[in-house]
């Protein structure tokens, strides 16, 4: 039903002297009755998720609207979604990654959003930037709106790279602007336990995001553009899977597969680290001394590997419009206040409403986060992809561990992708 439905707002037959007042004030009549409670899951597991507690608490008592979160370790978040929706036991609201998008899509999982609904809730294209507003979007319909942009950013542990004597004539830290700098430059941080480079949080081997990034830098990916092909024996994809053995096995630069590259950081073990946004409010907490950049250009092309979280609406058994409309309004609500969400929860915002904002700018991380915007780029928009990267982690381990040459695991990879069912 409508939460403009007179049959929401009337509980029952008023007389008397009460039903006069009603009748005489229906706005503080309407005002009275309680708002729509509304379901939402998420994967926000870490630090950001007591961030999105306290909005949501905001968020209602603005509002009067309650939202009963469930909150998932990310896969275990997708498995419940690919049965419970099904059922008719899914949320009103779901936060995703945008490769998620393609493949709830096409199984049905989540309800399209027609453009009409998106232009009339106040959300406009052009108030996004393109990788995170077309992120929504599978064979030319919308199923998601994004909030922010998870990304991989530069991180340099200062201590460790003043003691290498890493640092420049301006007293700054040198920064590696091409994957030939980065090897000397880590060869000159590693000794003993010290690690000088690694890519991922914890198992840096298996670390697919890490190996995505590569890839897209060197005008390589996953599947062929036409989606229809693996690309992993490309001659592009081959170069980079090459390099990622040679870091710990060659190079002898990067820290072993099942390690954690998070606490090796904090303890002052390692020197440069390409890692997730989402590490560095805990870096301060942590008192670490470290600085940014931009993700050096190891490759042919300044990409950033981003996946932004995308709203959506998984389909419901049966339509209630009091609570989509609820749901609608807790996404531009957070949309207003993403400004919040970007100082607190270290996500920039996937909407320029605060790009501007002097407290976004003027903090040296988020300005990098958003200097990086122009090379984000997302994975490919094919309903097979979570598949393929499934199927890519232990291959890509094999390869970072010295275990297979490339070219053979490449060669793997593309014949298992190639198995993967429509």
């Amino acid at each position: 039903m409508d939460a403009r439905d007179p049959r929401v707002t009337r509980r029952g037959f008023l007389t008397g002297a009460v039903a006069a007042t009603v009748i005489l004030e229906p706005a503080r009549r309407t005002a009275a009755q309680p708002k729509a409670a509304i379901t939402y899951w998420n994967g926000l597991t870490g630090a950001d998720g007591k961030v999105m507690d306290e909005l949501i608490d905001r968020f209602t008592a603005e509002t009067g609207i309650r939202i009963e979160q469930q909150r998932l370790p990310w896969a275990d978040l997708y498995a419940k979604l690919q049965v419970s929706v099904p059922a008719g036991e899914g949320p009103d609201l779901a936060l995703i990654h945008t490769v998620e998008v393609p493949h709830f899509a096409n199984d049905g999982v989540l309800e399209p959003i027609d453009d009409a609904t998106v232009g009339g809730k106040g959300f406009r294209a052009e108030e996004y930037l393109p990788a995170t507003w077309q992120g929504g979007v599978f064979q030319g319909k919308r199923y998601s709106l994004p909030l922010d942009v998870p990304q991989h950013l530069l991180y340099m542990n200062v201590k460790v790279l003043r003691e290498a004597k890493l640092v420049g004539p301006d007293s700054r830290l040198k920064i590696p602007a091409s994957r030939d700098e980065l090897v000397t430059m880590a060869k000159q941080v590693a000794k003993g336990d010290t690690f000088g480079f690694a890519i991922g949080t914890v198992n840096p081997g298996k670390y697919t995001w890490g190996f995505h990034n590569l890839l897209w830098q060197n005008g390589a990916n996953i599947f062929a553009p036409d989606l229809k092909r693996p690309a992993v024996m490309d001659p592009a994809a081959l170069e980079v899977a090459e390099f990622w053995g040679a870091l710990a096995n060659q190079h002898k630069i990067a820290p072993p597969a099942n390690a954690n590259c998070r606490d090796a950081f904090t303890a002052g073990k390692l020197g440069y680290w390409i890692a997730g946004s989402w590490n560095f409010t805990g870096l301060r907490e942590a008192k670490v001394e470290f600085a940014v950049a931009p993700v050096p250009r190891l490759f042919k092309h300044a990409v950033v590997w981003s996946m932004p979280h995308q709203y959506s609406f998984p389909k419901p058994k049966t339509a209630d419009r009091a609570k989509r409309e609820a749901a609608w309004t807790h996404i531009r609500w957070m949309t207003d206040h993403v400004a919040e969400w970007t100082l607190r929860a270290g996500q920039v915002s996937a909407s320029r409403k605060a790009h501007g904002d002097p407290r976004i700018v003027g903090d040296p991380v988020l300005k990098t986060l958003l200097g990086q915007a122009g090379s984000w780029q997302v994975g490919q928009s094919t309903p097979k992809w979570v598949a393929a990267e499934n199927v890519t982690r232990p291959v890509i381990d094999s390869v970072y561990t010295g275990q297979r040459p490339a070219r053979a695991a490449m060669e793997d990879l593309a014949k298992q992708i190639t198995a993967l069912p429509d």
